[in-house]
């Protein structure tokens, strides 16, 4: 069975979920193609080690043109650009028809798929995995509806959590089209320590891309507040990842008078990331609502960060809940509520051991709900029985 993975760039490193799911698919037995807009260059990414090399040599782009004219085309207005995009699309079906299926990342992808489909152009099923923006910010729109012609055409919606399931199903999405599909991590890959958190400061990390949902501000006021309301203890609070957001939180950091115990390291290679989980205890991502509607499906770096032994702090948005449960595998506080998130601090600081059973039910967790092989043996299956579905058919 050849499965086609459509995406809009690969490989991509903010998006190893797809690298990762690829590499399971292939472990069992299936042929893969990577469709994509743009074929990635990241400089972090070895092109000759596998199994990136074999996947890197079956990748195509779906629409081979400059990324000059794909610019202007989107300059266009919506309608315009949709009905540009379509003709096109449907003028660059070769590969995607020799795949026996297509499996899209992100609602974009498969509202593509399923425009071609619609004008007979396309004969593989088509199943799309929804992530986070694609359906937080239609939703804040009003515009969910967008996915109807996917409803209509695509075999499967899956999605990374129950709210986004409901929120499609609400949209007009068949009930029984409609199935949650973690996304997980490599539980082997992760050895569990426990963390002995009276030992020298406090240690906080927050790891993500410095964007408005990632919270990142509310973070840096709670430790502020953390401080005015218990100066004797002692922490250290390193933020590692780049983003638009940057220089406003390193202001903000001089603002609040914690910039001596805040330190921005910006991107850094994963052994390094690695190496600051290692020496802290607290993973800290009290995640929000962005002003666009954008929001986390369930932000693997949290999941990495729990199967570590890390005491993950977050907050009670989106999928968030449908990993940590309160005072059992982490902590979690309201959007935006910086007293919430400091008094979970404090109380993680005064009962050190009361992290241990914590962090050992949070890893139990992953390994049970989050972990890439259970997760890539039910996509396995789920292939497997809509192929034999559509060859009865």
């Amino acid at each position: 069975m050849r499965i086609g993975f459509v995406v809009g760039e690969f490989p991509l490193l903010s998006h190893t979920f797809v690298i990762s799911q690829i590499e399971g698919l292939m472990q069992r037995g299936y042929d893969i193609s990577v469709i994509c807009d743009k074929i990635g260059s990241d400089s972090r990414i070895d092109p000759w080690a596998e199994p990136m090399r074999t996947m890197l040599a079956n990748t195509y782009r779906w629409w081979p043109v400059s990324s000059g004219l794909r610019g202007a085309v989107r300059r266009l207005p919506a309608r315009l650009q949709d009905k540009i995009s379509t003709a096109a699309d449907m003028l660059w079906t070769e590969e995607l028809n020799r795949c026996d299926l297509l499996l899209a990342h992100f609602g974009n992808n498969g509202l593509r798929l399923a425009r071609t489909k619609k004008q007979n152009r396309l004969a593989p099923p088509i199943v799309t995995i929804f992530h986070g923006n694609d359906v937080g910010i239609p939703a804040h729109q009003g515009t969910l509806q967008k996915y109807l012609p996917l409803f209509q055409h695509g075999a499967y919606q899956l999605t990374v959590n129950d709210v986004f399931r409901r929120q499609l199903i609400s949209a007009g999405a068949p009930e029984h089209q409609v199935t949650v599909h973690r996304m997980g991590i490599d539980c082997d890959d992760i050895p569990y320590r426990q963390r002995d958190v009276g030992d020298g400061p406090l240690q906080l990390i927050s790891v993500c891309r410095l964007v408005e949902k990632k919270g990142v501000a509310f973070a840096l006021r709670a430790v502020a507040a953390l401080q005015a309301a218990e100066p004797d203890i002692d922490w250290r609070y390193s933020i590692i990842g780049d983003g638009p957001l940057l220089v406003p939180l390193r202001d903000l950091a001089g603002e609040l008078g914690i910039e001596e115990r805040v330190q921005f390291h910006g991107a850094l290679p994963h052994s390094e990331v690695k190496q600051h989980l290692a020496r802290a205890h607290v993973f800290l991502l009290p995640s929000v609502t962005a002003a666009d509607g954008d929001v986390e499906g369930v932000p693997v770096a949290l999941m990495e960060a729990m199967a570590a032994g890390l005491i993950a702090v977050s907050t009670y948005h989106s999928g968030i809940p449908e990993l940590i449960e309160n005072h059992k595998t982490g902590f979690l506080a309201p959007e935006k509520d910086i007293q919430a998130l400091a008094m979970h601090l404090i109380s993680i600081a005064e009962n050190p051991s009361a992290g241990h059973s914590i962090t050992a039910a949070a890893r139990r967790h992953i390994e049970a709900e989050f972990n890439n092989e259970v997760l890539n043996d039910r996509l396995a299956q789920t292939i497997t029985s809509l192929l034999h579905e559509e060859q009865a058919a």
